[in-house]
């Protein structure tokens, strides 16, 4: 009984281990096959990868940059910051404030990036957005260095500034008045005026508010409205800045407003 449960075919034996043979060289083709593909894949993404110039971004730490301020007797460079915005942009940004009491003008910023050897990199030079900078007066500057491929080289920036003296008096005086602040939904909301104080006509507003971190670095600036580019004296006008508190805000404890001008000089009638 045993041997006659036990017993097979010979005849229907042979095609079936036949047939087993060849499903299982197929299934094992497959996976090679498969196998094969994909590490292909993945090698080429890989190597892809590592070459492409923003993957070394991966490896590139912005804090590690060290900033030496290089500014003269008259004018300090002062409360400088520099980091990554979302589009992998290197920002540098700070302030040149004229500590003396004679007015300057022909304000350019000059940046310099040096390797670990010292071998400058980069070299850029930024005019200054105003034509005069009264003594006493800030001015923020900001800069983007957009060449990703070289960020990875960079061990040391140095900030300076050119300059000449502008020995005239200025006749105007505006000041900026502060009226309320407040946050209105995902806004800050800052409103105030300007007012010129001074005997004469002044002209070229431009009205900004620099924004700084717990280490009283710069990390943003902003440019106000003003409706009227003039203003007689005795005139003043008012202003609102808005800013939208989101996730792309640097953090910041403190600002401060800063308004530039030109007086009678060139002006027109």
């Amino acid at each position: 009984m045993w041997e006659k449960k036990t017993s097979v075919n010979p005849g229907k034996t042979a095609p079936n281990i036949f047939a087993a043979l060849i499903i299982t060289f197929f299934f094992l083709s497959l996976v090679f096959l498969t196998s094969c593909k994909i590490g292909g894949e993945n090698s080429g993404y890989m190597e892809d990868y590592s070459d492409d110039d923003k993957g070394s971004l991966y490896l590139f730490d912005y804090e590690k940059i060290v900033i030496e301020n290089t500014g003269s007797i008259d004018l300090e460079i002062n409360s400088c910051n520099l980091y990554l915005d979302i589009y992998q942009d290197l920002i540098i940004l700070g302030e040149v404030e004229n500590v003396s009491m004679v007015n300057k003008t022909d304000i350019e910023i000059t940046l310099d990036f040096y390797d670990k050897y010292e071998n400058k990199i980069i070299s850029a030079k930024l005019p200054a957005v105003v034509n005069y900078l009264r003594g006493g007066s800030t001015l923020p500057f900001y800069y983007y260095l957009t060449e990703e491929e070289k960020y990875i080289d960079i061990s040391k920036l140095k900030i300076g500034v050119n300059y000449k003296d502008y020995y005239e008096s200025f006749k105007g005086n505006p000041i900026v008045e502060i009226e309320s602040y407040g946050y209105t939904g995902d806004y800050l909301v800052v409103e105030g005026r300007v007012v010129n104080l001074g005997k004469g006509k002044i002209g070229n507003l431009k009205l900004f508010c620099t924004f700084y971190n717990d280490k009283n670095q710069v990390v943003f600036i902003k440019q106000c409205y003003l409706s009227a580019g003039e203003m007689a004296q005795g005139e003043g006008q008012g202003f609102v800045l808005k800013i939208l508190l989101d996730e792309y805000l640097p953090e910041f404890t403190h600002y401060r407003f800063e308004i530039f001008f030109e007086d009678e000089i060139g002006l027109p009638a």
